[in-house]
């Protein structure tokens, strides 16, 4: 089983991103994975995000959203993590609350499995109000990380 301590790291988070719109987040962080050899080629992994947007919404609530592309242009699986400095109004989310805090999930599309358990185990940590204040309010790349591996 993959363990989320194999796939989240600092480089892989950002605390201040330039982006003001769900399109301008989704391109931010695929150039951040892209830059961090993640991935070998934006668009495709840009494409595979945006189908997986079509099948419904990501934002969870509470300023979250997980988008996740599930594809051939991965290397390795990765969790990556963005925050905006204002709130991203179109992103669609359940509380229809603006998102600021993004966690992408970068998974090769052989890993299925893989990416239904760390996907189950984010959800469950995001049940956490504690984690969830951590994700809006950490200083450092490394509070978020350290946040999302606990229990690991």
């Amino acid at each position: 089983m993959l363990n989320i301590k194999e796939v989240l790291f600092d480089e892989n988070v950002c605390l201040n991103l330039n982006a003001t719109t769900k399109d301008e987040v989704i391109s931010e962080m695929t150039e951040m994975l892209y830059r961090n050899q993640v991935i070998e080629d934006q668009k495709t992994f840009i494409k595979e995000i945006y189908d997986r947007e079509s099948e419904g919404i990501t934002g969870i609530g509470d300023g979250i959203a997980i988008p996740h592309g599930r594809s051939k242009t991965v290397k390795k699986n990765v969790i990556a993590v963005g925050r905006t400095k204002t709130g991203i109004r179109d992103w669609e989310s359940f509380d229809d609350k603006p998102i600021d805090c993004i966690i992408m999930f970068a998974i090769r599309d052989v890993d299925m499995s893989q990416h239904i358990m760390l996907l189950s185990h984010v959800a469950e940590l995001l049940l956490d109000k504690d984690v969830i204040e951590v994700l809006h309010n950490a200083q450092t790349s490394s509070e978020i990380v350290n946040v999302l591996r606990k229990d690991q």
